[in-house]
């Protein structure tokens, strides 16, 4: 998303991105990795059980798609760490419309399962106009 951030400001969206580990952890992990967007801390995990994310199995975080994902991720150029926190935690991507309505929710198979850029983007989009819809 980071690579896309002028595209997705264009299509007159922000971002923000919600992480288990506590305020000064997250703000360190996205300076260093220089995301352009804000950045939230949520370490008591109230915003992934408001959306109902919940643990993965062993197989989601350690089984051979995702070593497959990592892979093809550190390839692209991304930077791979260490993780912390509770690996199983499932990850989301959402696109709401403002006022609430939510216009897109990906949730993850695998820690590398992140929805693609241009559908993200025709999410923003289609977010950006009252009534607008997704085609999928």
């Amino acid at each position: 998303m980071t690579r896309a951030w002028d595209d997705i400001r264009s299509a007159g969206a922000d971002a923000v991105a919600i992480f288990q580990y506590r305020a000064e952890s997250t703000r360190n992990f996205c300076h260093h990795r220089k995301i352009p967007f804000d950045c939230l801390g949520d370490p008591a995990k109230q915003a992934y059980d408001a959306v109902g994310l919940g643990r993965g199995k062993r197989r989601e975080y350690l089984g051979a798609k995702a070593v497959k994902g990592w892979f093809r991720v550190a390839r692209s150029g991304a930077v791979i760490g260490i993780p912390h926190g509770d690996i199983a935690l499932r990850p989301a991507t959402f696109v709401v419309r403002p006022g609430g309505e939510v216009v897109l929710a990906h949730y993850n198979e695998d820690s590398t399962d992140n929805p693609k850029v241009e559908w993200l983007l025709e999410a923003v989009r289609a977010a950006a106009e009252p009534g607008g819809a997704l085609s999928r």
